[in-house]
């Protein structure tokens, strides 16, 4: 045999032993999990592109014209609750069933992971954070700011007392229209900075003295979930910026802790979470990156769901009228396959039998719509009636933070201001009216979609 033959049949077995040996055991583990376990395909999109770029560039359009939302739930309901698609070449498993989320978060939680998906594009601001990691470090980064916020979320009902009064002194007391969602905006700001750092940015009283901070910090988050190429020019100086900020923040809290200074002064309105996370360690960019993670979300999160809260309101006033009768006599995702395993649910054409997740697969689960199915919900889901929580306890088929292992550690924090925020507000005004012309939510996205059009609406007290 000469050199040539045996340089040909070496390169012949690397190419099979790198490319065909892999297709043939991924045959393999299919037919035995079709035969021994039962596991069936879900319904297929039918791409025009072996790599997916078709559907992709459908999705980049429903982006641009507010309409991701809905183009994404025409896509459930003409493939159903569970279905394959491409995207970049990978297979992604979209699903709204409750009881795949529940065996991906819970049951299967060790074989799936959001690294993969999260960690290159958030990495440029949130680091090592618990946001975008997985395995060891992830749970590092749990241990660490799971105590803290136990901690520090004792007694903060001085610091949203203080806060929300100052809220309602600079609403209109005129009936005048004014849009709430950058005013619950700067009064969120408000509470989470002195939340995590002891001291308020003052965005309510001051607004322009963190107008710069506030668009930073917007660019910032909107770039994570953008691919690189997409980001706004500016992306960089924004995270360095707000970086800068959260850094000078943390570099207080050594200090403080170094000197041995009395951080509560008996009193727990003066925890800071900051101080708690840097009683557990003092490394200054595991520090910056946790506290960004808890930063980003504590922002956002309360401050759309308020606005969505009080668009609804605004166009429902029986609602109003009868929360306020209730009030007044008293006084809130996708995972990269780690393992290939089967899920006991998701596959075949209903949605019944077994599916097989193969390592590097990507199961996306859609919580809005898994939170509008009409099979637990109702025929009505769609509609906006407060009422269908008085007879039903959901579990899986509610889960707006997520659940299992990876539950956001905030989510007490976050009930608790939105509740205080909203009662205060219906016990401070008497009537609230719809000032947007357009009747209809429509979508803007950021770290999470919030109203495009604000919340404009007119308070009567």
């Amino acid at each position: 045999m000469t050199s040539f033959a045996i340089l040909g049949l070496t390169f012949a077995i690397v190419i099979l032993s790198r490319f065909l040996l892999p297709q043939v055991q991924r045959t393999i583990r299919k037919w035995k999990a079709v035969l021994y376990i039962g596991c069936r395909e879900p319904p297929r999109y039918h791409h025009k592109d072996p790599l997916g770029r078709d559907l992709f560039r459908r999705t980049i359009e429903a982006y641009k014209e507010h309409k991701f939302l809905d183009f994404t739930e025409r896509l459930f309901q003409e493939h159903g609750n569970t279905f394959k698609t491409i995207t970049e070449g990978k297979v992604l498993i979209k699903t709204r069933d409750p009881e795949v989320s529940k065996a991906v978060y819970t049951t299967f939680f060790d074989k799936f992971g959001l690294q993969p998906i999260r960690y290159e594009g958030g990495k440029g601001f949130f680091g090592d954070g618990i946001l975008v990691t997985d395995g060891a470090q992830w749970k590092r980064s749990r241990t660490l700011i799971r105590p803290a916020f136990d901690i520090a979320h004792i007694a903060n009902f001085n610091r949203l007392d203080r806060h929300v009064s100052r809220f309602l002194e600079i609403l209109p007391q005129d009936g005048s229209t004014i849009d709430l969602l950058p005013l619950f905006k700067r009064l969120t700001l408000d509470l989470s900075s002195e939340f995590i750092f002891g001291k308020a940015m003052d965005a309510l009283s001051s607004p322009e003295s963190c107008k710069e901070f506030i668009t930073a910090f917007t660019t910032a988050q909107r770039g994570v979930v953008m691919k690189p190429a997409a980001r706004e020019k500016n992306w960089e100086a924004s995270c360095q910026l707000v970086t800068k900020y959260v850094d000078d923040r943390v570099e207080e809290a050594i200090e403080r802790a170094s000197s041995a200074q009395k951080m509560s002064g008996g009193s727990a309105k003066y925890v800071r979470l900051v101080d708690e996370l840097v009683k557990a360690t003092q490394d200054r960019r595991a520090l910056r990156y946790q506290v960004l993670s808890v930063f980003s979300p504590a922002h956002d999160t309360v401050a759309v769901t308020l606005g969505n809260l009080f668009f609804h309101l605004a166009r429902n006033p029986l609602a109003w009228d009868r929360l306020r009768q209730e009030l007044l006599p008293t006084a809130h995702h996708h995972r990269q396959c780690l393992e290939t395993c089967i899920l006991p649910c998701g596959g075949g054409a209903d949605g019944k039998r077994p599916l097989l997740v193969e390592k590097g697969n990507i199961v996306e689960t859609n919580f809005r719509l898994m939170q509008r199915g009409k099979s637990y919900w109702g025929e009505d889901a769609e509609e906006f009636r407060p009422e269908r929580w008085e007879n039903i306890r959901p579990t899986w088929e509610y889960t707006p933070f997520s659940g299992g292992p990876r539950i956001c550690p905030a989510f007490k924090l976050v009930y608790t201001e939105c509740e205080y925020i909203a009662a205060a507000m219906l016990r401070e005004f008497s009537g609230l009216e719809n000032r947007d012309s357009e009747l209809a939510w429509i979508e803007e996205r950021r770290l999470i979609f919030q109203s495009k059009n604000g919340t404009l609406v007119g308070l009567r007290r």
